[in-house]
């Protein structure tokens, strides 16, 4: 039933709280079932109570008789609840009955709907849990096709809306059909033949109902799709607020984030003609049938005052379900496009995976090897074309070339940050889509030209890979990435906050911290992505002689504009357009005069 009402990626989760869930119904529907005795209470309230005088009345109600003890043949008759009592005293007895039910339904509907909160909050904690990990755990090139911002929006705004939307749409549907269902069956005990006019309203009611759920589902996958533009913008804006300075893009942001919120209140107003435009029309159809009610129930079936009083509160209490229910059905279209966009991401297969079979990567001894790579990040667009080349451990081997030529590419595919597209590396024989990604990544440290910081303390951030890293071994990094010193200048030394992406400190300051929390790890492997790229002459310095001082002792891959980082290397491959056209030492390709020794001259006669 759940898949079927929430949709079976949804259901699962709720279905983890079984027992609350059923506490909850239950209790929901007993309060539902005290909502009739009102309608018990009115008839004898004004016919038998408000009798003037002292003479002896009853309270009676509505009854069923079998006739012969056959259930096919049946009449309708009353039976006696409490005969010979004063009206004043069927007063009195009435109101103690109308007090208690109410105190009943009141506890019955308030421990009902605390169930129906904890179960759809926890449901909600594990699917907003969920989303996250299922967010980092999606390879870098599903992020690199998507606004981050949508993403987000995916992770609030849409979970939001299940949040909101589970503990209406479950209690509504238990609630609001179970009441309408104990008013109709009073109704018809009541008076059948009456009762059977108002079902002709009912194939109107249903299209109604039909027609603006539909509507209503609609527009709401467009206000959720505008809602995640609006937060792309947001994001988008904050994380490049310093271009918008540096350039004074302020009015022009401002301009394009008012026509994005323009559109989404757009969208929000069309889905609110269609969700508030269900109430007055289903009012205005089924009050058309009330004064129907009345004629014919005082004139042709001769119901007394009671009666009809009676029969029309039934009659109201079994329209306000129905009126409620059309709501929900709306709440639940709108909910179907929320877990449609969800589950979307959630069902997503990432394209890297390990095997099931996959192995623990024993400590790297012996040597990297790329056979044959080509990939690229489209099908029919290759980045890397037939990549060999074998580097021992313990030697330095550095990529130089053009700007998108390839270089990085080929550092990504280490960690299997991506897969390659044909070929294989393997590291000591092993290759890396054999072995689990854990004890692949635990092996590397990297650091990359765009460095990323945690809004934390600078020892946090360094010990980010190891976090129960001593004092002492994060000083010991922080010294092999000439960084100590600069760190105690700082007002709390390792314990200062260095603001959201690092922005209190320096590029050439954060570049330092990235190398030592790199080295916290220990890697038997080390990738610097233009590691020195935004280090001043001095800073660079003190990197390329932290370089030297690893030399020998991790096996090192550098990408570098810089060439002067890259003196150490033991092998020097230039990559241009996706293929290795030179590779050797220092000397030897200086002594070749090819594109390394042009890339040279060029560096150095610029900086001459």
């Amino acid at each position: 039933m759940l898949n079927y009402i929430l949709g079976k990626n949804l259901a699962l989760y709720v279905k983890r709280h079984r027992l609350l869930v059923m506490c909850s119904i239950v209790l929901t529907a007993i309060s539902s079932l005290f909502l009739v005795v009102p309608a018990y209470l009115i008839k004898p309230f004004v016919d038998e109570g408000m009798k003037l005088g002292t003479d002896p009345v009853s309270w009676k109600i509505p009854w069923i008789a079998f006739d012969g003890g056959s259930w096919l043949s049946w009449h309708q008759t009353e039976h006696v609840l409490v005969d010979n009592i004063s009206p004043n005293r069927l007063l009195l007895l009435l109101t103690g009955v109308a007090v208690v039910s109410t105190i009943l339904k009141s506890i019955t509907s308030y421990f009902g709907e605390l169930a129906a909160a904890a179960f759809s909050n926890r449901a909600v904690l594990s699917l907003r849990v969920d989303v996250f990990k299922k967010f980092i755990s999606l390879p870098l090139g599903f992020h690199q096709k998507r606004k981050s911002g949508e993403l987000i929006a995916r992770a609030t705004a849409d979970l939001s809306v299940v949040q909101s939307s589970i503990v209406t749409i479950l209690i509504g549907l238990i609630q609001h059909p179970l009441s309408a269902v104990v008013f109709l069956v009073y109704l018809l005990v009541m008076d059948y033949k009456l009762t059977l006019i108002v079902f002709f309203a009912g194939p109107v009611i249903l299209g109604v109902i039909r027609l603006f759920g539909r509507k209503v589902k609609k527009h709401s996958v467009r206000v959720q799709d505008a809602t995640a533009d609006v937060t792309s913008a947001y994001q988008e804006t904050l994380l490049c607020l310093k271009v918008v300075h540096e350039f004074s893009k302020g009015g022009y942001e401002a301009n394009k984030f008012k026509n994005l919120a323009q559109t989404l209140y757009k969208r929000a107003m069309r889905w609110n003609y269609w969700n508030l435009g269900t109430t007055p029309i289903l009012d205005v159809t089924v009050f058309l049938f009330m004064p129907v009610i009345l004629v014919v129930g005082k004139m042709h079936y001769h119901h007394s005052l009671g009666d009809i009083m009676s029969m029309v509160y039934a009659f109201s209490r079994v329209y306000a379900p129905v009126k409620k229910l059309a709501k929900i059905n709306n709440r639940l279209r709108t909910l179907q496009g929320a877990t449609k966009r969800v589950f979307r991401i959630m069902n997503t297969v990432p394209a890297i995976r390990e095997k099931p079979d996959a192995i623990v990567l024993p400590t790297h001894k012996d040597s990297i090897e790329f056979k044959n790579v080509s990939f690229g990040y489209e099908p029919d667009e290759p980045v890397l074309k037939n990549i060999s080349f074998r580097v021992k451990a313990g030697e330095t081997i550095a990529f130089v070339g053009s700007t998108g030529a390839g270089k990085s590419t080929i550092l990504d595919l280490v960690p299997r940050f991506y897969d390659v597209t044909d070929g294989s590396i393997s590291i000591d024989g092993i290759d890396i889509r054999d072995v689990t990604l854990d004890s692949l990544r635990k092996q590397i440290g990297i650091v990359n030209q765009d460095t990323l910081l945690f809004h934390d303390t600078i020892a946090n951030n360094i010990s980010y890979g190891k976090p129960d890293a001593t004092s002492e071994e994060i000083e010991a990094v922080a010294r092999a990435a000439n960084a100590h010193n600069f760190i105690m200048a700082q007002p709390k030394g390792y314990d200062t906050v260095i603001g959201d992406q690092g922005t209190l400190l320096s590029g050439g300051q954060r570049q330092r911290i990235a190398i030592a929390r790199a080295l916290i790890i220990d890697p038997a492997i080390l990738i610097l992505d233009e590691a020195a790229s935004a280090l001043d002459a001095e800073s660079e310095t003190l990197i390329q002689k932290s370089i030297e001082k690893l030399h020998g002792s991790r096996t090192i891959l550098i990408v570098a504009h810089r060439l002067s980082t890259i003196i150490q290397a033991n092998h020097i491959y230039v990559i241009e357009s996706g293929e290795i056209v030179e590779f050797g030492t220092l000397n030897e390709l200086m002594a070749l005069g090819g594109r390394f020794r042009e890339l040279y001259d060029m560096q150095y006669r610029n900086a001459g």
